[in-house]
């Protein structure tokens, strides 16, 4: 009974009715709740319903320390399989109400996967034929190979249009080329072979797969971007290759029409970005610090730090700095007062910052004038996609704020303005403030344990 429980709770086969899909959701959000609240307690945090819907967990890993990082961690480890059992579920309630199985795709976005539960949870069911019924085994590898190198070719050849041509990263590369792709492969897979909702979600994500490998290989793109891009990619993949398989199961004739439809849509959507020429909003980031110095031993050393100890591959903290984001190495100031010019060295090049505000032990701001490529990419080979060259991820302004708490205390704040060149803003700009953060609180603790050495040499002599 043991056995057979687990395995429904996992597999994609098959079909749940209204009640079951209730009760089994309701109890696991609690009990993902209530673990999640309990790991939060043993370091120390509360655990609040509405983290659900706030920056994912692999974002948040990005700028907290030490202890936050073990608890997102363990938080994240704890949400694998939840993930797989919710996708597993929704699958199978989609199919036995008679729904498209493409509003799969609702649950991945925050409210819009509540609302697809309370909707699940009360459509009546209703018969689904069997998707597999008197198949040739062995049909399935024979014409899914070839559809899916055939839908990563299609897939390829629109992302280096995009990137190489048209020089844009929006919505056509991360949402259109997926669902496309997905789109093609299960096109083809499901014309022949009939898969299961399972089997078209495989056919779906696979060239996915195959297309990243061949960005690599043939050097347009490294493997950081395609990593941060995947959350975008997969479900869009998934929700193209389930809306062709609902085509064809309901329109028999088999007509080429929607393939082409999306093939001839999708270059119109690059091209209607490109002609658009969106300015993205300038956004602002800002990371703060207490340190134990008085304001002016913290002065001096936001002005002018010594070199900062290279990223650690044994410590959490820095994992996205070993994986190839520019990160500061040490920084000074030529000249004084406004006018003068401040240079952050980063891993990749300098930070060339006119400084236009100079209030001592206050405020010092600075323009951006010149600044390095934002990372590394990870590649066997030297590589300089667009997005490097142009500098998509662009800082505009920057300035160190310094509030004395005390004669003491001072609270130390970092601040930049940055505009971000990719599509959608919602998602990328998750990942590029988290960047951003984590690249302050380096520096930040760097002159926190400075000024306080400083301090404590003072006290003592």
């Amino acid at each position: 009974m043991q056995q057979s429980w687990w395995k429904w709770l996992f597999t994609w086969q098959g079909r749940t009715g209204r009640t079951e899909y209730f009760l089994a959701g309701v109890t696991l959000a609690a009990i993902k709740y209530l673990t999640d609240r309990s790991v939060a307690a043993a370091f120390g945090e509360t655990w609040q319903m509405w983290a659900y819907i706030s920056a994912s967990p692999v974002l948040t890993l990005l700028y907290h320390d030490s202890s936050h990082i073990r608890m997102y961690l363990a938080l994240w480890a704890i949400a694998v399989p939840f993930f797989w059992i919710g996708i597993a579920l929704t699958l199978r309630r989609l199919r036995d109400a008679g729904k498209r199985p493409e509003w799969i795709f609702l649950l991945f976005l925050p409210f819009m996967n509540v609302a697809l539960f309370l909707w699940l949870a009360l459509a009546p069911g209703k018969p689904v034929e069997s998707d597999t019924a008197g198949r040739p085994p062995g049909l399935i590898c024979k014409v899914g190979v070839p559809a899916v190198l055939l839908a990563a070719g299609v897939g390829l050849t629109f992302a280096v249009l995009e990137t190489q041509s048209f020089v844009d990263y929006g919505f056509g590369l991360f949402l259109g080329v997926p669902f496309v792709t997905g789109f093609i492969a299960s096109w083809l897979v499901n014309l022949r072979a009939k898969c299961s909702t399972s089997e078209t979600v495989w056919a779906s994500m696979a060239p996915i797969a195959v297309l990243g490998l061949a960005l690599i290989l043939f050097r347009f793109e490294g493997l950081i971007c395609l990593i941060m891009a995947l959350p975008l990619a997969i479900p869009c993949s998934i929700t193209g290759g389930l809306a062709a398989r609902d085509i064809l199961r309901r329109h028999h004739d088999a007509q080429s029409h929607p393939v082409a439809l999306c093939i001839a849509a999708l270059p119109l959507l690059m091209l209607s970005e490109y002609r658009a020429k969106l300015d993205p909003p300038v956004l602002p980031v800002t990371t703060s610090i207490t340190i134990h110095a008085p304001a002016s031993v913290v002065w001096n050393n936001v002005i002018s730090f010594p070199p900062l100890a290279p990223p650690s591959v044994a410590s959490v903290k820095d994992w996205i700095f070993v994986a190839g984001i520019a990160y500061p190495t040490s920084g000074q100031i030529v000249g004084s007062g406004a006018g003068a010019v401040r240079y952050c060295r980063f891993s990749t090049g300098d930070f060339v910052e006119p400084v236009t505000v100079w209030d001592e032990d206050r405020l010092l701001a600075f323009d951006v004038a010149a600044e390095p490529p934002a990372l590394r990419e990870l590649s066997p080979w030297p590589i300089s996609p667009p997005h490097l060259e142009r500098r998509y991820m662009r800082s505009l302004h920057g300035q160190f704020r310094l509030v004395a708490l005390d004669k003491d205390h001072t609270l130390l704040e970092g601040t930049t303005w940055y505009q971000n060149y990719f599509w959608p803003q919602m998602y990328w700009r998750e990942w590029s403030d988290a960047i951003v953060h984590r690249i302050h609180m380096r520096v930040l603790e760097h002159v926190k344990a400075q000024a306080e050495r400083q301090a404590i040499q003072t006290v003592t002599h």
